[in-house]
């Protein structure tokens, strides 16, 4: 028989683990105070999430959870930033796309007018006015 003592789960590392990550600790950081505190702590990734990693999944979901409530309430009062940013991660909403919608949905009088200034620039705006009155008869 081997001296290496038998893996398994143990209730104050599962209690650390979750309040650890819930306070933002990254794992690598949590495994490595682990492996210092607890004699029977797993040593890699793969054994802490082995027998830790559903602690690591709920305190994670119920971090997100929290802050999504409030950010969510926030929005619900008017906080513009809460809203855009519920809108961005859960409604697909962008502000680079509701820009160019704005700008292709234009006035055609608008667009008219930077045609001829522009067109005029080269050369060419008594043509384009001549058959735009054409048209307006």
């Amino acid at each position: 028989m081997s001296n290496v003592p038998t893996l398994r789960r143990s209730e104050p590392i599962a209690k650390y683990i979750r309040q650890a990550v819930q306070d933002g600790v990254q794992i690598k950081d949590i495994l490595a105070t682990i492996n210092k505190r607890y004699q029977d702590a797993p040593r890699n990734n793969a054994m802490l999430y082995k027998y830790y990693g559903g602690d690591i999944a709920e305190a994670r979901a119920d971090i997100t959870q929290r802050v999504g409530n409030v950010v969510i309430q926030q929005a619900l009062e008017g906080h513009f930033p809460s809203q855009e940013l519920f809108l961005r991660s859960k409604a697909g909403w962008s502000p680079k796309e509701t820009q160019q919608l704005e700008e292709v949905s234009g006035d055609s009088d608008e667009n008219s007018g930077a045609i001829n200034s522009l067109m005029s620039l080269l050369g060419h705006g008594s043509e384009l006015q001549e058959e735009d009155s054409d048209t307006d008869s």
